[in-house]
């Protein structure tokens, strides 16, 4: 399937991540003893399933702790059916733990070790079960209220769109049919974080608040929404580095749908055509140099060679100047050294919100002798976006790697796509 017949879906700006771990006292946070990293019997490939041994070795382990633990000891648990194991993505998995699918989401925070949220996907019909757990989930979903945009990407690749009530800031909504519904006042705002409106999110009577978790207040904010009676789903999707590890979370979404049928195809079409695109630069001997960001509050950060953005660079043919090696990370650098970089750069590329070379010159006069300014070979990722300052590419772009892909490989070797026209790219003039 090629980008074009998938149309594109929207989003706003990628939230800042603080390097805070979320603290609290919230309900539905995992054990410390769970294991996250364990995958279970069975293990999806190409449609195929494969038996996996270390299924007898996860039961003993996980019936050990919990019997050593627990002065009541229960039963050995049931066997569970690995529903879906991730191919890029590291941080969840889908079971099924006899009638209903169960979501594992491991560390969906920056700094977690050893947590990991289940929750129960159970149908709407089953009250009681739905009384007897906030983890329990009611599907297929009917009201969501998104806390960041990029989930606003996967429902839309999903075509459940109407079922959005609810959004973290709407000025960074990108997706025109939310905007609409925004406009319509059918989605109302939510705010952010600490700045929430309970109000307004149990008046909207969510099935489910779809959230992520980067500081001690959303752990607060979870907390608060519990004791509500608001459900509280969180998703790490913003910590995947690999591009089609951040796609893959649609699976993910789709299970609280019931479409994961319809997930694995759209993913496995995303997934064919990156790697098509990504075959075309593979056997390159010479990669440009490339120069990222531009300096904000006085530094200058470079993502490290593991990082979502320098693995796109990477994959599209290029290399990023300055990037940590094993890193993925954003580190500061000095501007001293950034202009060296700069000066030895065939491309640069995400000059922050910069969208022609003046407006660059006069952030820095000496930014005019930049070899890739002179050249025009300036671009941004900022073709598509909101008169508030959301981006499409942190939104629709984290289900469309390939066509991110595509327009890098377009900026950096040309004479590879002559045909492409860019999507989330524009260069500067």
């Amino acid at each position: 399937m090629s980008y074009q017949d998938q149309g594109l879906f929207s989003s706003a700006v990628e939230q800042l991540i603080r390097n805070e771990q979320v603290v609290g006292s919230n309900p539905m946070r995992g054990s410390k003893r769970a294991l996250c990293a364990k995958r279970v019997v069975k293990r999806w490939k190409g449609g195929k399933v494969e038996r996996n041994i270390s299924f007898t070795l996860y039961l003993f382990t996980l019936y050990f702790f919990t019997f050593s633990c627990c002065t009541n000891p229960p039963a050995p648990p049931a066997e569970v059916e690995e529903l879906y194991a991730p191919r890029h993505a590291t941080a969840f998995n889908l079971e099924r733990d006899g009638e209903h699918k169960i979501l594992h989401v491991c560390n969906p925070w920056q700094g977690a070790v050893d947590v990991r949220f289940d929750y129960r996907l159970v149908p709407r019909e089953d009250t009681a079960a739905l009384s007897a757990s906030l983890m329990n989930i009611p599907i297929p979903l009917e009201r969501v209220v998104c806390l960041s945009t990029t989930h606003l990407a996967y429902i839309e690749a999903l075509g459940e769109t109407s079922t959005v009530v609810g959004v973290s800031g709407t000025g960074y909504v990108y997706n025109p049919t939310v905007r609409a519904a925004i406009a319509a006042g059918a989605v109302k705002d939510v705010g952010y974080e600490m700045g929430m409106s309970y109000e307004t999110v149990a008046m909207l009577r969510p099935d489910v608040v779809f959230a992520y978790g980067v500081s001690g207040e959303m752990s607060r904010v979870a907390d608060k929404l519990n004791s509500l009676g608001i459900r509280v789903v969180f998703l790490g999707d913003y910590l995947e580095d690999s591009p089609l590890g951040k796609a893959e979370y649609i699976m993910a979404i789709a299970a609280f749908y019931n479409k994961e049928a319809e997930a694995l195809a759209f993913f496995d079409a995303v997934a064919d055509d990156y790697h098509a695109a990504k075959a075309l630069t593979d056997t390159l001997s010479v990669r440009p140099k490339v120069m990222l960001n531009a300096p904000w509050r006085s530094a200058w950060y470079i993502s490290g060679e593991n990082n979502y953005i320098s693995r796109l660079i990477y994959d599209a043919g290029g290399k990023v100047l300055g990037a940590k090696p094993e890193s993925r990370d954003s580190s500061p650098v000095s501007l001293e050294q950034a202009y060296l970089y700069a000066m030895d750069a065939d491309f640069w590329l995400h000059p922050n919100a910069m969208r022609n070379l003046r407006e660059l010159k006069n952030s820095d006069p000496r930014f005019g002798e930049v070899p890739a300014v002179r050249q025009h070979r300036v671009f941004n990722n900022s073709l598509r976006r909101t008169p508030e300052g959301g981006s499409d590419f942190w939104e629709s772009g984290v289900v469309l790697p390939h066509i991110i892909l595509r327009d890098l490989i377009s900026i950096l070797h040309p004479d590879l796509l002559p045909n492409h026209r860019l999507v989330y790219y524009e260069q500067l003039d």
